[in-house]
């Protein structure tokens, strides 16, 4: 199974998410991008395990092996995913949201993590266009995960030289520390919007040759 996960406040119907899906459908290949935080209230009440349940529901669903792409927080979730799951064989991962946790908490003063737990954290959502309010569970479950997940499998990283959100040199530290991974630098920034076919081409040539044999 071949799947993609969107990022923080992001949505299977995001340009990125269509470029690839289409790409991939045009060379022969299904790549299926769900929706990470469904229902009326399930951004709201989302977490990163409760993303990651979604996908990991799939993927238990298809026939494995499995390949993950994602994009930010679907980025570092598909690690997340692959260093559990021996299942999943190859990843891509775009502007991968290494540090999850670290980066979130060391950008709130004390006033702003009180109001985060009692009230929920209004954030944009670029899915829906709107500000929704994230509830602070979202915040105490990243707590429970390593900033950089343990990597066994070839992974492709794609990360800009001009990422505000996410450091390039988090990415670089992802693969110094994973002797099977490797990263590939573009001029853009975190949403990667100007280098789309790049990432295409790049995706496919890492993933199509094993896509060709089954996977």
């Amino acid at each position: 199974m071949l799947l993609y996960l969107h990022g923080f406040g992001s949505g299977p119907a995001s340009q990125k998410a269509r470029h690839l899906v289409h790409g991939f459908a045009a060379r022969g290949a299904e790549l299926t991008a769900p929706d990470l935080t469904p229902g009326e209230y399930g951004f709201e009440r989302s977490s990163p395990s409760s993303m990651l349940g979604v996908a990991e529901g799939l993927l238990a669903g298809g026939a494995p092996p499995h390949a993950l792409l994602g994009s930010s927080l679907g980025g570092y979730l598909a690690a997340v995913a692959a260093s559990r799951d021996p299942s999943i064989e190859r990843l891509v991962l775009l502007a991968p949201a290494f540090r999850l946790f670290e980066r979130w908490d060391r950008r709130l003063t004390d006033a702003e993590r009180e109001t985060w737990r009692s009230e929920g954290r209004e954030v944009f959502h670029f899915a829906t266009q709107r500000s929704r309010r994230l509830g602070w569970q979202f915040h105490e479950d990243a707590k429970g995960y390593p900033a950089f997940p343990a990597v066994r499998v070839p992974t492709l990283c794609i990360a800009g030289r001009n990422d505000e959100t996410v450091p390039i040199a988090d990415v670089a530290a992802f693969v110094e520390r994973t002797p099977t991974a490797r990263l590939v630098e573009v001029d853009d920034g975190h949403e990667l919007t100007a280098s789309l076919d790049r990432i295409l081409e790049e995706a496919w040539g890492f993933l199509g040759p094993t896509l060709h044999r089954g996977t």
